[in-house]
Protein backbone atom coordinates (compact mmCIF):
# COMPACT_ATOMS: atom_id res chain seq x y z
CA UNK A 1 0.00 0.00 0.00
CA UNK A 2 1.39 3.67 -0.77
CA UNK A 3 1.38 5.08 2.84
CA UNK A 4 3.21 1.57 4.51
CA UNK A 5 6.84 2.99 3.71
CA UNK A 6 6.16 6.10 5.76
CA UNK A 7 4.16 4.22 8.41
CA UNK A 8 7.17 2.01 8.61
CA UNK A 9 9.62 4.75 8.56
CA UNK A 10 7.70 6.82 11.17
CA UNK A 11 7.61 3.41 13.54
CA UNK A 12 11.34 2.77 13.28
CA UNK A 13 12.00 6.20 14.30
CA UNK A 14 9.21 6.16 17.29
CA UNK A 15 12.11 3.26 18.32
CA UNK A 16 14.97 5.09 17.82
CA UNK A 17 14.04 8.46 19.71
CA UNK A 18 15.57 6.91 23.08
CA UNK A 19 18.87 5.91 21.74
CA UNK A 20 19.59 8.36 19.25
CA UNK A 21 19.24 10.84 21.95
CA UNK A 22 21.38 9.06 25.05
CA UNK A 23 24.70 11.05 25.98
CA UNK A 24 27.82 9.05 26.61
CA UNK A 25 28.78 9.10 30.07
CA UNK A 26 29.93 12.03 31.92
CA UNK A 27 28.17 14.79 29.98
CA UNK A 28 25.59 16.37 30.71
CA UNK A 29 22.53 14.76 32.89
CA UNK A 30 19.28 13.98 30.96
CA UNK A 31 15.85 15.33 31.86
CA UNK A 32 13.07 13.86 29.54
CA UNK A 33 9.65 14.78 28.53
CA UNK A 34 7.03 12.50 27.04
CA UNK A 35 5.15 12.65 23.61
CA UNK A 36 1.76 10.60 23.67
CA UNK A 37 -0.13 10.91 20.35
CA UNK A 38 -1.38 8.41 17.37
CA UNK A 39 1.27 7.31 15.13
CA UNK A 40 -1.09 4.23 14.00
CA UNK A 41 -4.05 4.38 12.47
CA UNK A 42 -7.06 6.72 11.59
CA UNK A 43 -5.00 10.14 13.15
CA UNK A 44 -1.63 8.80 12.20
CA UNK A 45 -0.93 12.46 10.21
CA UNK A 46 -1.63 14.00 13.44
CA UNK A 47 1.03 12.28 15.00
CA UNK A 48 3.60 12.96 12.21
CA UNK A 49 2.50 16.64 12.91
CA UNK A 50 3.32 16.43 16.45
CA UNK A 51 6.14 14.31 16.65
CA UNK A 52 8.71 16.19 14.11
CA UNK A 53 7.66 19.97 16.13
CA UNK A 54 8.39 18.11 19.19
CA UNK A 55 11.68 17.03 18.25
CA UNK A 56 12.56 20.84 16.37
CA UNK A 57 12.10 21.86 19.89
CA UNK A 58 14.03 19.55 21.78
CA UNK A 59 16.70 19.70 19.47
CA UNK A 60 16.98 23.80 19.38
CA UNK A 61 16.82 23.36 23.05
CA UNK A 62 19.76 21.02 23.28
CA UNK A 63 21.07 23.12 20.58
CA UNK A 64 21.46 25.87 23.01
CA UNK A 65 23.32 23.78 25.60
CA UNK A 66 19.89 22.40 26.83
CA UNK A 67 18.24 23.43 29.87
CA UNK A 68 20.14 24.76 33.30
CA UNK A 69 22.67 22.51 31.95
CA UNK A 70 20.04 19.50 31.43
CA UNK A 71 19.85 17.88 28.42
CA UNK A 72 16.56 17.43 27.13
CA UNK A 73 15.18 13.73 25.82
CA UNK A 74 11.98 12.69 24.00
CA UNK A 75 10.10 9.91 25.06
CA UNK A 76 7.09 9.25 22.27
CA UNK A 77 4.83 6.42 22.85
CA UNK A 78 1.85 5.24 19.88
CA UNK A 79 -1.84 5.30 21.63
CA UNK A 80 -3.30 4.59 18.13
CA UNK A 81 -6.30 7.04 19.43
CA UNK A 82 -7.14 4.13 21.69
CA UNK A 83 -8.71 5.15 25.15
CA UNK A 84 -7.16 1.83 26.86
CA UNK A 85 -3.41 2.02 24.67
CA UNK A 86 -3.41 5.80 25.85
CA UNK A 87 -3.56 4.36 29.21
CA UNK A 88 -1.17 2.10 29.20
CA UNK A 89 0.56 4.78 27.57
CA UNK A 90 0.60 6.69 30.78
CA UNK A 91 1.23 4.19 33.06
CA UNK A 92 4.54 3.51 31.01
CA UNK A 93 5.94 7.02 31.44
CA UNK A 94 4.77 7.41 34.86
CA UNK A 95 7.09 4.80 35.90
CA UNK A 96 10.46 5.97 34.71
CA UNK A 97 11.15 8.83 37.13
CA UNK A 98 13.65 10.67 34.27
CA UNK A 99 9.54 11.88 32.51
CA UNK A 100 9.04 14.88 34.44
CA UNK A 101 6.03 16.05 32.23
CA UNK A 102 4.49 15.08 29.13
CA UNK A 103 2.04 16.14 26.03
CA UNK A 104 -0.33 14.47 24.74
CA UNK A 105 -3.03 12.67 23.61
CA UNK A 106 -5.41 15.15 21.20
CA UNK A 107 -8.45 13.16 21.25
CA UNK A 108 -10.73 14.00 24.35
CA UNK A 109 -11.29 10.49 24.75
CA UNK A 110 -7.53 9.27 25.13
CA UNK A 111 -6.47 12.44 27.15
CA UNK A 112 -9.40 11.52 29.83
CA UNK A 113 -8.47 7.80 29.41
CA UNK A 114 -5.12 9.09 30.17
CA UNK A 115 -5.26 11.93 33.04
CA UNK A 116 -5.95 9.73 35.87
CA UNK A 117 -2.70 7.22 35.84
CA UNK A 118 -0.88 11.15 35.31
CA UNK A 119 -2.26 11.93 38.59
CA UNK A 120 -1.73 9.29 40.42
CA UNK A 121 2.26 9.85 39.99
CA UNK A 122 2.01 13.57 39.77
CA UNK A 123 3.09 13.37 36.70
CA UNK A 124 1.99 16.95 34.49
CA UNK A 125 0.11 17.02 31.49
CA UNK A 126 -0.30 19.75 28.47
CA UNK A 127 -2.82 18.62 26.83
CA UNK A 128 -1.90 18.77 22.99
CA UNK A 129 -5.74 19.39 20.86
CA UNK A 130 -7.61 21.26 18.67
CA UNK A 131 -7.96 23.79 21.33
CA UNK A 132 -4.31 24.45 21.81
CA UNK A 133 -2.78 27.69 19.79
CA UNK A 134 0.17 28.51 18.98
CA UNK A 135 0.07 32.70 21.42
CA UNK A 136 2.35 34.22 18.75
CA UNK A 137 4.65 34.37 15.75
CA UNK A 138 6.28 31.07 14.98
CA UNK A 139 10.31 31.45 13.97
CA UNK A 140 10.66 32.19 10.67
CA UNK A 141 12.96 29.48 10.56
CA UNK A 142 10.32 27.01 11.85
CA UNK A 143 9.17 25.57 8.32
CA UNK A 144 12.64 24.83 7.03
CA UNK A 145 14.28 23.34 10.46
CA UNK A 146 10.47 21.08 10.68
CA UNK A 147 11.25 19.54 6.91
CA UNK A 148 14.70 18.99 8.49
CA UNK A 149 13.95 16.87 10.98
CA UNK A 150 10.92 14.98 9.45
CA UNK A 151 12.41 11.64 7.31
CA UNK A 152 10.79 12.59 4.09
CA UNK A 153 10.65 16.39 4.06
CA UNK A 154 7.40 16.72 4.97
CA UNK A 155 6.06 20.46 5.54
CA UNK A 156 4.46 21.57 8.80
CA UNK A 157 0.62 20.10 8.41
CA UNK A 158 -2.00 22.43 10.99
CA UNK A 159 -0.90 20.46 14.02
CA UNK A 160 2.83 20.88 14.50
CA UNK A 161 2.45 24.49 15.82
CA UNK A 162 0.31 23.27 19.14
CA UNK A 163 3.16 20.23 19.37
CA UNK A 164 5.81 23.16 19.41
CA UNK A 165 4.31 25.35 21.76
CA UNK A 166 3.38 22.73 23.78
CA UNK A 167 7.03 21.28 24.05
CA UNK A 168 8.68 24.90 24.62
CA UNK A 169 5.99 25.46 27.18
CA UNK A 170 6.96 22.30 29.24
CA UNK A 171 10.85 22.67 28.87
CA UNK A 172 10.49 26.17 30.02
CA UNK A 173 9.00 24.94 33.48
CA UNK A 174 11.15 22.43 33.72
CA UNK A 175 14.10 25.36 33.56
CA UNK A 176 11.61 27.09 35.87
CA UNK A 177 11.61 24.07 38.15
CA UNK A 178 15.27 23.78 38.53
CA UNK A 179 16.11 27.48 38.67
CA UNK A 180 14.00 27.07 42.21
CA UNK A 181 14.67 23.92 43.59
CA UNK A 182 17.90 23.11 42.06
CA UNK A 183 16.62 20.12 40.32
CA UNK A 184 13.76 19.34 37.68
CA UNK A 185 10.83 17.62 40.23
CA UNK A 186 7.46 16.18 38.82
CA UNK A 187 5.95 18.59 41.70
CA UNK A 188 7.62 21.63 40.59
CA UNK A 189 7.27 21.78 36.92
CA UNK A 190 3.53 21.23 38.01
CA UNK A 191 4.17 24.36 39.98
CA UNK A 192 5.80 26.04 37.31
CA UNK A 193 3.21 25.00 34.51
CA UNK A 194 0.62 26.44 37.00
CA UNK A 195 2.50 29.21 37.52
CA UNK A 196 2.76 30.50 33.78
CA UNK A 197 -1.13 29.69 33.19
CA UNK A 198 -2.19 31.83 35.76
CA UNK A 199 0.06 34.62 34.39
CA UNK A 200 -1.04 34.34 31.28
CA UNK A 201 -4.98 34.76 32.26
Amino acid sequence: MPGEPRIATLGFLVLILTACTVLPAGTAPIIRIGLVAPFEGRQREIGYDLIYAARLCVRQWNGRGGVENYRVELVALDDGGDPERARRAAQSLGIDPAVVGVMGHWLAETTAAARPAYAQVGLPLIPVDKSTAWPGRLPESFAAEYQAISPLGDKPGPYAPQAYHACNRLVEAIGQAIAAEGQATRAGVAAALLSSQRQGE
